[in-house]
């Protein structure tokens, strides 16, 4: 089957979506901005009898500040989250991991619910997301429903997202002012591959150089994203000098559980995961004094 002989439904409206999605046996399947799915449909991968193409729904495409939370529409791309001036100041981590995906051209037409919806163990947003206290809202004919970003990523490839639901939001808490965040990425080439492994982390500091708390999310080391708690609880012991630090990448390289395939061995992984975390608490550190 060639690709151009699988249909496209595209609807107008969320509420046409829905209606197609709530006769869904997983035979449809949504598309974005397609950069994943097609490469995977011609690999033979997957191939869903009908796509349903949401780039129409400009309603998905938002990001904005309700209250104590920022939301951002599904269909926002990745450009647009580096370009969002809210993104940038109060969840600086994902402009990060936003200008790793790919070249410019994927970033102009990836988006943030297709990176989520693929649900691959190395997507680079998906450990933001962690870190970041991420909730994902799912919506149906039924209604919506929301769930925390751990609970949504069930498996490689496997979420919790039914057959007649789709992603209408992706909720995220805001840094606060003594908060800074950093994505670390390991990939063959700069930019332009999908990770060996990645870390996002989030740290709230004093004026002391005390950690007051911190989240860390590491990618392509197991089944889904893995939060690193071991080395979350490690954060707060005491100021986050070379000793420390070094004794958190000492802990991370346990924490984590990759396995060995085409890209990597198991051993290499958990090298790189204590040592892409090492790199960014300092790159954090340093960030801290300069403010």
């Amino acid at each position: 089957m060639n690709v151009s002989e699988i249909d496209v439904i595209t609807p107008k409206s969320v509420l046409e979506c829905l209606e197609i999605l709530a006769k869904n046996r997983g035979e449809y399947r949504l598309i974005a901005g397609g950069t994943d799915a097609v490469v995977r449909m011609k690999d033979g991968h997957f191939r869903p009898s009908v796509w349903i193409n949401s780039k129409d729904l400009h309603s998905l495409s938002f990001i904005k500040q309700v209250e104590n939370e920022i939301q951002i529409g599904p269909l926002c791309t990745h450009t647009e989250l580096i370009r969002s001036p809210l993104i940038r100041e109060k969840a600086d981590l994902i402009v990060e991991a936003a200008r790793q995906v790919g070249a410019t051209q994927i970033q102009n037409m990836g988006t943030i619910g297709g990176n989520v919806g693929t649900a691959s163990p190395a997507g680079d947003l998906i450990p933001t997301l962690y870190v970041l206290s991420a909730r994902i809202e799912l919506s149906s004919l039924n209604g919506k429903r929301v769930i925390p970003v751990e609970e949504f990523f069930l498996g490689p490839g496997k979420t919790d997202m039914k057959p007649n639901e789709m992603i209408t939001k992706i909720i995220i808490t805001p840094q606060t002012e003594n908060e800074l965040g950093i994505f670390e990425k390991l990939g063959p080439r700069k930019s332009q591959a999908i990770s060996i492994v990645n870390v996002a982390c989030s740290l709230q500091m004093d004026a002391n150089r005390k950690c007051l708390g911190g989240k860390i999310a590491f990618g392509s080391v197991g089944p889904t994203v893995i939060r690193a708690r071991k080395c979350e609880s490690m954060l707060t012991l005491a100021n986050l000098d070379e000793e420390m630090i070094e004794n958190i990448g000492e802990m991370a390289w346990k924490e984590v559980m990759p396995i060995s395939d085409i890209r990597a061995s198991a051993g290499y992984r958990r090298d790189m995961a204590k040592a892409l975390l090492k790199r960014g608490l300092f790159r954090l550190m340093k960030r801290w004094e300069e403010r």
